[in-house]
């Protein structure tokens, strides 16, 4: 993930959500592939640090009946080439996905046009889905998440079409980033899983070295898979820049190109602290009970995050509840989870011995991702990745006076840097913007 802000040069941008489509491309199993960037009404291109991998829907305006020529019955493997103006080339999105479903289709304009929806997804869930692993798997949890990647999920990151109409594979294979090393090890026979849910099993059980939060996921961006944990994103705070509401004061009649791609078009928030939520899920205090069934043994942690808070790295300083007026009881959440510390022999620190530090850990870091949640859209940038933060300027929701026309008013403790967790690439032939989820583990101190 790039260490900088990316500036956007007004120079080769002329305005805010400029798009150049290269390619969008179905390549279909006879060998027969069309362009079809003329047939475009929006692709839309999602992507979450909650998801394993890309997904996203073409909606097309066919008047050719490609349905029916090429044909497309759901299998083709669909090509995508944009860029913004003015990015470089390593920011472009390029990929190519699988299609497995045409939906909504409806005949328009006397019979001889049709508006379908397709879906497609990374060709990587596709190989995952038809690759069950019976083997066992040892080492360090990262090293193993990684051989795993490598042997089993590993593809070329996009095909090209070569001038005698077929498509060869890219010698650039995506790679899978890891954000942080685990500190912990694993020895286990995976039972038919694929490979992603053998992944997903192991980040449930991972313990940074560097960090203390226990927060790691795995997911795709529109550059590379990643394996890390969240606390890793929050305190290396790659930021996409700062971001103010299009509505307020002083940059609302912008005329530079630049500011105005720092604007906001739109900004909900979505949800905010729910108490009764963080007594059910445990967040607030949670009691994790160690049975040993070999032994006929257990041992309780109890965990409390209340006085845990300011263990781990945030987004900004203050808590999203008051720590000395929030009441919690662990008793409301008991988690007993049977043992067989002796099961694997050869192996020390398996997952088995360690898991009374990382359940209410993770549960309770997660949630705190849930917390507080906005939506926001903006203008579209294909350099702009799930797992990167981005500085809001929130406006102060109150009346204003005639002497502050020529300020802003700002709601300090919601303004502040803010982790993207979702997005929705939505693009035309016009057209690029983004709609985001982004959210919140703390807020900034009052009177900042």
């Amino acid at each position: 993930m790039d260490s900088q802000t990316t500036s956007v040069s007004q120079e080769t941008l002329q305005s805010p959500g400029d798009i150049s489509i290269d390619q969008i491309m179905i390549f279909a199993l006879n060998g027969k592939y069309i362009s079809v960037i003329d047939y475009l009404i929006e692709l839309q291109l999602y992507e979450s640090i909650f998801s394993n991998v890309l997904s996203g829907e073409l909606t097309l305006s066919d008047s050719r009946n490609l349905i029916k020529e090429l044909p497309i019955v759901g299998e083709e493997l669909l090509i995508i080439k944009v860029k913004t103006p003015s990015l470089p080339d390593r920011y472009n999105i390029s990929k190519t996905f699988r299609i497995y479903s045409i939906e909504n289709r409806k005949i328009v304009r006397d019979q001889n046009t049709q508006i379908y929806k397709i879906k497609f997804i990374s060709q990587e869930a596709s190989v995952d889905s038809i690759s069950p692993l019976f083997k066992p798997f040892k080492g360090k949890i990262s090293d193993v998440v990684q051989t795993i990647y490598n042997d089993y999920l590993q593809m070329p990151r996009t095909y090209d079409v070569t001038t005698n109409n077929t498509i060869t594979l890219n010698k650039n294979n995506a790679e899978l980033i890891l954000l942080n090393d685990t500190n912990n090890n694993v020895k286990f026979v995976s039972p038919g899983w694929t490979p992603l849910q053998c992944i997903n099993w192991l980040a449930k059980k991972s313990i940074p070295g560097d960090l203390k939060a226990c927060t790691y996921l795995f997911w795709e961006t529109t550059k590379n898979f990643f394996y890390g944990s969240i606390e890793n994103l929050i305190s290396k705070n790659i930021s996409i820049g700062k971001y103010r509401y299009a509505a307020t004061g002083v940059l609302g009649g912008t005329s530079d190109v630049e500011s105005k791609m720092l604007l906001i078009q739109n900004l909900e928030v979505v949800k905010s602290t729910n108490t009764l939520d963080g007594l059910d899920t445990g967040y607030y205090s949670n009691k994790f009970v160690a049975l040993d069934l070999y032994k006929k043994q257990y041992q309780n942690t109890i965990y409390n995050h209340i006085n845990s808070f300011s263990n781990y790295s945030h987004l900004a300083t203050e808590p999203l509840f008051t720590p000395d007026k929030t009441v919690s009881s662990y008793d409301r959440n008991i988690v007993v989870y049977p043992t067989q510390i002796d099961l694997f022999d050869g192996v020390t620190d398996n997952h088995d011995q360690k898991l009374n530090s990382i359940y209410a850990n993770r549960l309770s870091n997660l949630v705190d991702l849930n917390n507080l949640k906005l939506n926001v859209t903006i203008n579209g940038r294909t350099d702009v990745e799930v797992g990167r933060t981005i500085e809001i300027v929130f406006p102060s929701l109150e009346p204003v006076s005639e002497k502050d026309l020529t300020s802003e008013n700002l709601d300090y403790r919601f303004s502040g840097n803010y982790l993207i967790t979702s997005l929705n690439h939505k693009i035309n032939l016009e057209k690029h913007y983004i709609v985001m989820e982004v959210v919140r583990d703390s807020f900034a101190k009052i009177g900042k």
